[in-house]
């Protein structure tokens, strides 16, 4: 689950500047879509948030149920999801087509008995889709704004969900132009010279991101400041 504060969830302020990255959200929203399961499957997002994904899905008529730990948040889900709950422990097990999780993981301390859980809930061969940041290098204020404990590599995470008994069937980088991008706010996060908000996460979204989603055409997503995870329950 999230890592959340006696507050609530420690990141709103970055939720709610996420919000203004229309074009990048939308994308990570077709990845998402495109390794969705057909009509008529069971659907469960962990670590939901509030609700971007879950709105998305519910406009196209699907079902999504939920897994949400934030008090608050829980009552902006309600009206775009079905069955919701505060910990996956609650989740009856083998009984989900497809799982996913979007910005979730690198919040979470115990990832292993996470991963574990996603795995249970699962029904068998069933998939698992995972979006994380990559890279510790590109580690800046945003991450510690919004708790993280980790960012993941391709090694990292393929190590973790393979422990959760996990089959990786598809594991690639995505948004090339983030990595450098993120480099530089690094550098100028050192000089004061640089803060996260939605003005300029969507100047990000509207004059580089399009340019990024090209670049990930062309390389096939070698690099990036995420990692996109399709693994598949074994047995």
């Amino acid at each position: 689950m999230t890592k959340t504060s006696e507050q609530g969830y420690a990141g709103k302020r970055i939720l709610e500047a996420m919000r203004s990255a229309v074009r990048y959200g939308e994308a990570v929203f077709q990845e998402l879509r495109r390794a969705a399961p057909q009509s008529g499957s069971t659907i469960l997002d962990f670590g939901a948030g509030d609700g971007f994904f879950l709105e998305k899905f519910h406009s196209q008529g699907v079902a999504v149920d939920a897994v949400e730990p934030d008090p608050a948040l829980q009552v902006a889900l309600r009206p775009f999801t079905g069955r919701l709950w505060s910990d996956i422990r609650d989740v009856p097990g083998d009984s989900f087509d497809f799982v996913y999780t979007v910005n979730v993981l690198e919040h979470i301390s115990e990832l292993d008995e996470t991963c574990t859980q996603l795995s249970r809930v699962l029904k068998p061969n069933k998939e698992l889709f995972v979006f994380v940041p990559a890279h510790e290098i590109l580690w800046t204020s945003l991450d510690d704004e919004v708790e993280h404990v980790r960012r993941f590599d391709r090694h990292t995470l393929r190590a973790a969900l393979e422990r959760a008994g996990f089959h990786i069937e598809h594991l690639r980088y995505f948004d090339f132009l983030g990595f450098p991008a993120a480099l530089g706010v690094r550098m100028l996060e050192q000089i004061n010279l640089f803060k996260y908000g939605g003005s300029s996460v969507g100047f990000y979204d509207r004059n580089i991101f399009p340019i990024s989603q090209q670049m990930d055409r062309i390389f096939k997503g070698a690099m990036g400041k995420n990692l996109v995870a399709i693994a598949r329950r074994v047995g």
